[in-house]
């Protein structure tokens, strides 16, 4: 064989690896869900402690840098609980967030699924942006407020949409959470065997009235019908509360969950971000992945080391 048959070869061979491996990503709702890979995320172990955030950040953030932390709630600040109103963050998670907060060096916003108010309350802290549903709502220190435009035709339709999941599959543990601009409907603790038909059905009736239907952790969400998500929403946030050179500041993203995901392909390239997830093999497009809650914790730690040095 000669050289430039083996050089052939040995670049036929390259591109069908490449592309075998690019036709096994999935596919989600999300629009951030195109070319997940948890080929190329670094993988931290399953107990971490602050200075473990040095090689993920160390080069990328100085000592008294500013920064733009964004954050998740529900399985990032605060463990997941089998009803949201048990949800809570734990002392040192917050004190050392509102540190972070109080620093002057630091913009910190946090981005739920929850509404804007419900998840102010959880947290509780004062100088920081809050936004809810997924975005839709964004709550500002000094009290002004932005809300995703919703039509009006599919906003007529939400109190119809919540009685009629309430009346028809709010039983056996299943319930319906009204965050004003959107629903979740929560069946986690719902006995295994009837979970696959109760999924089934709230979506069929979520889209029924123009909504769209979202999986979720143990649950369906109803969302309007909009362009809109939590990447879109960091990015808003973002440009509003610097301007549209935002991509040259520090950014840093936390967060557990498919929507967040939208957030890690907003930042992607000039940001670093983190999912929290203990699944190795979790399709991502965060440049790290982190195991838990506690692991968010030594996260904040070692940020609040950064900004107040």
């Amino acid at each position: 064989m000669t050289i430039n048959a083996i050089v052939k070869l040995v670049a036929l061979i390259v591109v069908h690896s490449c592309c075998t491996e690019s036709s096994t990503t999935t596919s989600s709702d999300s629009g951030a869900a195109q070319q997940l890979s948890h080929f190329n995320v670094d993988s931290a172990p399953d107990k971490m402690s602050t200075p473990d955030f040095d090689q993920y950040l160390g080069s990328y953030i100085a000592d008294g840098e500013r920064i733009a932390l964004i954050l998740d709630y529900d399985g990032t600040l605060a463990e997941i609980t089998a009803h949201p109103n048990l949800t809570q963050m734990t002392p040192q998670m917050k004190s050392t967030l509102q540190n972070i907060a109080n620093s002057g060096k630091a913009f910190v916003a946090v981005i739920s699924g929850r509404d804007v108010y419900g998840v102010k309350e959880k947290i509780g802290i004062e100088n920081i942006v809050y936004s809810g549903n997924h975005g839709l709502e964004v709550l500002y220190p000094d009290g002004t407020k932005h809300n995703q435009g919703i039509p009006k035709e599919i906003a007529d339709n939400f109190t119809k949409m919540i009685d009629q999941l309430t009346k028809e599959l709010a039983k056996d543990g299943a319930w319906v959470e009204d965050k004003k601009v959107s629903l979740t409907f929560h069946y986690r603790q719902v006995d295994a065997k009837l979970v696959p038909e109760l999924e089934v059905r709230a979506k069929q009736i979520i889209e029924s009235y123009g909504y769209r239907a979202n999986q979720a952790h143990a649950a369906v969400e109803g969302k309007p019908p909009i362009k809109w998500n939590k990447g879109l929403a960091a990015e808003y946030i973002l440009t509003d509360s610097f301007d549209t050179n935002w991509r040259q500041r520090k950014v840093i993203f936390a967060g557990d969950d498919t929507t967040d995901e939208d957030v890690m392909q907003a930042i992607k390239g000039s940001g670093r971000s983190f999912r929290v997830s203990k699944d190795p093999q979790v399709e991502t497009h965060a440049d790290f992945r982190i195991p838990s809650v506690d692991a968010v914790y030594q996260l904040l730690k070692w940020l609040e080391k950064k900004v107040t040095k």
